[in-house]
């Protein structure tokens, strides 16, 4: 069987026919094969490889015409990436709709000092552990024997013991609470499973696991996508510590420009939310986001996204600790 994948003829399409169009082949005995799971994987694998190289080849037409002095035309990538890039809230709405059709809008400025200084009504300053999600009713089958052990590795290595992230009293907060929290919501479960898995290939090679990571990328920035379009979530600790998460991500395996647009996305969110001392876990998401500010612009050589003069803090902004930050890998 063939997919194609070239959707260059398609109706209304504006670009020339690329005369090498992009298929791959499936070879199936018997016609049950193709609702074989591992089929149908691989079929969700090489559209989200399509749709990559889609974004890839349109980052760079617009870097080339900026080049150039003229403006970019409003070009339209995959959803799934244009909606994390453009539609994070930049101020908050003086009110919200909270039908089940309602979505956060836009508005004119994301700077701290155009927010009020009360948290947005759709935040979730706590969570309840009951709700935790279970991960072999999300992920692939395929991925499944693999997910304790990414969990196991992201807890040994990156969830460790932090100073400037616990509390004066007590350690071991991104275990004991932290990761609990994550696990009540999808968008940072596919973040920190993301993170945590690429972590895991870098450690014991690629081929260690069954996860597509392309496929985990897609399906964390979807979700991400999906709760910006609700009220409820657009603004709630889960999502910020989804995007964070991202962040991190990009940070050390992905993209610098990729990682400035989560970061900015994450600036505004938490100006929606009236700035870092709101954000809940009784102030333990506040030093985590101080901490990967921290640490992940350190790595990527950047500026302080959450600088104290633009967003004050009741925490530390702590110094980087790039070894620690990394579970000892680096960035390579």
């Amino acid at each position: 069987m063939a997919k194609r994948t070239d959707d260059s003829n398609s109706p209304g399409s504006s670009e020339p026919v690329n005369s090498q169009i992009d298929f791959q082949f499936l070879n199936f005995s018997h016609p049950s094969d193709a609702k074989a799971s591992r089929a149908r994987r691989t079929v969700r694998s090489h559209v989200t490889r399509r749709q990559h190289a889609q974004e890839t080849k349109l980052q760079a037409a617009r870097k080339a015409q900026s080049y150039h002095g003229t403006p970019a035309e409003p070009e339209q990538p995959p959803p799934a990436l244009r909606r994390h890039a453009v539609t994070l809230p930049s101020e908050k709405p003086p009110t919200l709709d909270l039908s089940s059709n309602s979505k956060v809008a836009a508005s004119r400025t994301s700077s701290p000092e155009g927010s009020s200084s009360s948290p947005s009504p759709t935040a979730s300053t706590g969570f309840n552990p009951q709700q935790c999600i279970d991960p072999s009713m999300i992920y692939d089958e395929e991925w499944r024997p693999d997910i304790p052990h990414i969990m196991d590795h992201y807890l040994s290595n990156l969830a460790v013991d932090i100073p400037d992230v616990d509390a004066a009293t007590v350690t071991g907060l991104l275990r004991t609470q932290f990761f609990p929290f994550v696990m009540t919501d999808a968008a940072p479960l596919h973040a920190v499973m993301l993170l945590a898995t690429s972590h895991y290939g870098r450690a014991r090679g690629s081929r260690s696991h069954a996860i597509d990571l392309l496929q985990l990328r897609g399906m964390a920035i979807g979700e991400i996508n999906s709760a910006l379009e609700d009220p409820r979530r657009a603004t709630s600790d889960q999502l910020i510590t989804a995007v964070a998460k991202m962040a991190s991500y990009e940070a050390l395996f992905g993209d610098r420009d990729i990682f400035n647009t989560h970061m900015t996305g994450l600036m505004r969110m938490v100006t929606l939310r009236g700035g870092l001392p709101q954000l809940g876990l009784n102030g333990l998401l506040e030093r985590v986001l101080l901490w990967i500010d921290s640490n992940a612009t350190y790595i990527v050589g950047t500026h302080l996204y959450f600088d104290k003069a633009a967003f004050p803090t009741s925490a530390v902004h702590p110094r980087p600790d790039p070894q620690r930050f990394t579970g000892g890998l680096g960035r390579q």
